[in-house]
């Protein structure tokens, strides 16, 4: 497979993932279920998917009996679930059940700037000049986003804001912690399928009567499975076979296509439509994106 085709990969896996949360905000337009429960649901199924996959493809006893020399591993990867999968998920679903599919995909792209202050604080080490100007592009642009401008009102629902996030900040635990695990050379999809289906499971216990019957209802049985399959199963899988071939930064770079792809979805399935101020925000959040890659490339 060429590189051309990998960057292809991850830039569809961003639009997979950008599809679903389209498909997640008009979920909640049909349903009154949680986001708890659609969490639930995802992760429970997906991660079924993708762990039958792997025993197909004879993975899983390969990955486990590695797990198994060293038994901290499995606390460390259901830790990695818990956190690092369901957290992202649930908050991931609440955002967009307050706010819409648009601004808390845009508001993730804040999540580089997260792992900046993250990485710094552990190590104690000063960021870079070009992760410090990342940062600020990330906050200012955010802030736009969701006020417009205007400190009095917030053009996004706070609530969307904060949870989206919080989104973010799982996300860039389960990057940093994931590191443990990639030091030992567990695969990603491993990983990602056992943590999504463990953790699913562990969901049931803050679910008081869970009832999967309404996900299959007409009006919301599609959303469901583009959840599942394209947001989740499909999107992964390529993700993980296209970032093989190519590096970190032109992964990031790929990647812009996930809330490029959320605005225009949401513009034709909504009709959700951004002032220039804010507009103006989301540039700036994906400059932040882009400033490391670029400063890297004329290093």
């Amino acid at each position: 497979m060429s590189r051309n085709l990998a960057v292809i990969l991850v830039a569809l896996s961003g639009v997979c993932w950008a599809s679903s949360g389209v498909a997640v905000q008009d979920f909640f337009s049909h349903s009154t279920k949680t986001p708890l429960e659609l969490t639930n649901v995802r992760m429970c199924s997906a991660g079924f998917i993708m762990l039958a996959l792997l025993f197909l493809r004879g993975k899983f006893r390969l990955t486990a009996a590695r797990l198994n020399r060293k038994p901290k591993l499995w606390l460390h990867l259901l830790i990695y679930g818990i956190i690092g999968i369901v957290m992202v998920q649930f908050t991931y679903f609440k955002a967009i059940s307050i706010g819409g599919a648009a601004p808390t995909t845009v508001i993730l792209s804040a999540t580089p700037a997260i792992v900046v202050i993250w990485e710094a604080l552990y190590s104690r080490k000063f960021p870079a000049p070009v992760e410090i100007l990342a940062v600020v592009l990330a906050i200012v642009g955010v802030f736009l986003l969701v006020t417009g401008g205007d400190m009095s009102k917030f053009s996004v629902p706070l609530g969307c804001a904060v949870w989206s996030l919080a989104s973010g900040a799982a996300f860039a635990f389960s990057m940093i912690f994931g590191k443990v695990l990639f030091a030992e050379k567990i695969s990603p999809v491993f990983m990602t399928s056992v943590g999504m289906f463990v953790g699913g499971l562990l969901t049931f216990a803050l679910i008081d009567g869970f009832d999967w019957a309404p996900f299959f209802a007409r009006e919301t049985i599609f959303d469901v499975a583009w959840i599942i399959i394209f947001g989740t199963v499909v999107a992964f899988l390529i993700f993980n076979v296209g970032l093989k071939l190519i590096t970190p930064e032109e992964a990031a770079l790929a990647e812009l296509a996930e809330p490029a792809s959320s605005v225009v979805l949401s513009y034709f399935a909504f009709g959700t439509v951004f002032g220039l101020v804010e507009s103006f925000g989301m540039v700036l959040v994906l400059l932040a994106i882009l400033s490391p890659i670029i400063a890297k490339k004329f290093a």
